[in-house]
């Protein structure tokens, strides 16, 4: 049985984060997530490092989120993406309450290095964005910054690996053990090897989100949040080139955003009781973000939707109030007040405070353990951050064109050089994978060797296989091969695997059948199961393998 002073509980961007912290602290680390790093909840998100002047009811939450977007700019500036955005208007009354909002932006604005908030006629806005109805009054530009919710992850759990971490992936808490009122040892189902294991403990960190509550109950303790659903559309191309903010049909705001090659539409916030891990974005919630858009984006229906994707946002459980009323703040909850010493949980939070509260657990750890390290994650930049990247010199100097030299600076910054140094001792690893992207062999060779991805869906977390427009109909055999290769798998492996990859990207596919896109899966599915004969593949699936066995 092994030792750590601290147990982390979920691999999201919350969960990587209080590794890191606690990894840098000195502290015996492991972190243990039942699947790979940001496969659940922030893999759903849009990836805004949001200034937070939605919530300027919550004046301390603005001003945490603008001193956090300072934070990982400063650490994190290689996977950091500035947007303009714009919020047109199409009624006077709108102009109104724009004002206040221009307001407590602007007074910020100056600490996030971006300009004040400013009022466009409808002339100049057509100019930055032609795409807009004609008939706007107005428009409100503004920037906010975005970051690449997997690779800040992945980068977070590399820097706490490096640190002395132990990263699990795959491996499902199923016991946490409570002894003289205090966290005993954690019980853990590795699902790769098929193992039970035991780590003794005296911390537990629960980062699980919306399985917080569950990984509590382990420990006969209690969290309680306010689930809320989230879904998103992606759609083929970049339907416009600057973000757009519009009032929805029910006069919420929702939005479009640039995402790398595509744009991302949402999104949609309903309480929900529907379990997480089967999660999908309905008819209904489609339409409802479609037609919102359409108003001030008549176009947008010319795209192809390639996929949705729907998520669970762990709200704070604030109740008999509307969901855009309840706090998009955090909550660090230490179950001492429930007889159970060294467990502690989360409960609400967003993506670009995950920094703040790894900061705040472990500072309760570390007061615990009676260790007096201070918090360095805001100054210690993650892996990529060393310089500036010269994408016209390494595009000359490896011969590989320049957007896939600059797709590879977006996600890795100066450690794309290790990848590119691959091409010179194997020419033949410039290849393109997947072409949507694009993604050398290169790099999907050094992932697999560096950041342990297990399968193709981990993969396409790392370097985005499969993420484009033909959503991995031409990439899949490829890159599958790769993996089998370097991986040293079976042949039924192989066939598991592309199944399995498949299946994932089909989940996400299916609720938004329509024109285009059903002719792109009869592709799919002809290639796949007429011709390769997948489908006669037979996979079993016991959900709880360990259950008899503990």
């Amino acid at each position: 049985m092994t030792k750590s002073d601290v147990v982390v509980v979920g691999g999201g961007s919350t969960g990587t984060a209080v590794a890191r912290d606690c990894a840098l602290r000195g502290l015996k680390t492991l972190m243990l997530e039942r699947d790979d790093i940001a496969s659940a909840t922030v893999g759903t998100c849009a990836g805004m490092i949001s200034s937070g002047l939605k919530y300027m009811d919550e004046p301390h939450i603005v001003d945490m989120c603008s001193q956090e977007v300072v934070h990982l700019n400063r650490i994190a500036r290689h996977i950091v993406m500035k947007n303009p955005i714009l919020t047109p208007m199409l009624e006077l009354s709108d102009l109104s309450s724009g004002g206040s909002f221009a307001e407590e932006y602007s007074k910020r604005a100056a600490k996030r290095e971006v300009p004040p908030v400013l009022f466009l006629t409808p002339e100049d806005s057509l100019k930055i964005e032609p795409k807009l109805n004609p008939n706007i009054i107005a428009s409100m530009y503004f920037e906010e910054f975005f970051i690449d919710p997997f690779r800040l992850c992945m980068l977070q759990a590399i820097d706490a690996q490096r640190a002395g971490a132990l990263i699990r992936t795959y491996c499902e808490v199923i016991d946490i053990t409570v002894k003289d009122d205090s966290v005993d040892e954690v019980l853990f189902y590795d699902r790769v090897k098929g193992d039970i294991e035991r780590v003794k403990t005296k911390t537990v960190v629960n980062a699980g989100g919306p399985w917080a509550p569950g990984i509590a109950k382990m420990a006969e303790s209690n969290v309680e949040i306010r689930p809320n659903k989230g879904a998103h559309v992606i759609l083929d191309r970049r339907v416009v080139n600057v973000g757009i903010i519009a009032k929805a049909v029910d006069g919420r705001m929702i939005y479009l955003f640039p995402h790398e090659n595509t744009v991302l539409l949402g999104t949609t916030a309903l309480d929900t009781w529907e379990d997480p891990d089967t999660l999908v974005a309905s008819h209904d919630e489609i339409e409802y973000l479609l037609q919102s858009m359409e108003w001030v984006v008549p176009s947008i229906r010319e795209a192809r939707i390639i996929r949705t994707m729907a998520g669970v946002r762990p709200l704070v459980a604030n109740w008999k109030v509307p969901e855009d009323k309840v706090t998009r703040g955090y909550e660090t909850i230490d179950h001492e007040f429930e007889d159970v010493r060294g467990l502690f949980s989360f409960t609400g939070g967003k993506l670009v405070m995950c920094r703040h509260m790894a900061e705040t657990v472990t500072d309760l750890v570390c007061e615990k353990l009676g260790v007096k390290h201070k918090c360095t994650t805001h100054e210690i930049p993650l892996p990529g951050m060393e310089a500036d990247v010269d994408i016209l010199a390494f595009s000359a100097d490896y011969g590989i064109s320049q957007h896939a030299v600059e797709r590879l600076r977006a996600r890795r910054g100066t450690e794309m050089t290790r990848v590119l140094e691959l091409t010179r001792e194997n020419p033949d690893w410039r290849t393109t994978i997947c072409a949507c992207e694009p993604v050398l062999e290169a790099e999907i060779r050094y992932s697999i060797r560096e950041e342990f991805p297990q399968n193709l869906n981990d993969l396409r977390r790392r370097v985005r296989l499969g993420t484009g427009p033909c959503q991995g109909t031409f990439c899949t055999y490829k890159a599958s091969a790769i993996l089998m290769e370097e991986l040293d798998l079976s042949g039924e492996g192989f066939k598991v695997d592309i199944l399995d990859f498949l299946a994932e990207r089909w989940k996400g596919k299916r609720q938004s059948f329509r024109r285009e896109q059903l002719v792109q899966e009869e592709v799919t599915q002809g290639m796949y199961t007429c011709v390769a004969n997948l489908d006669q593949s037979e996979i079993e699936y016991d959900p709880k393998p360990w259950e008899g066995s503990i």
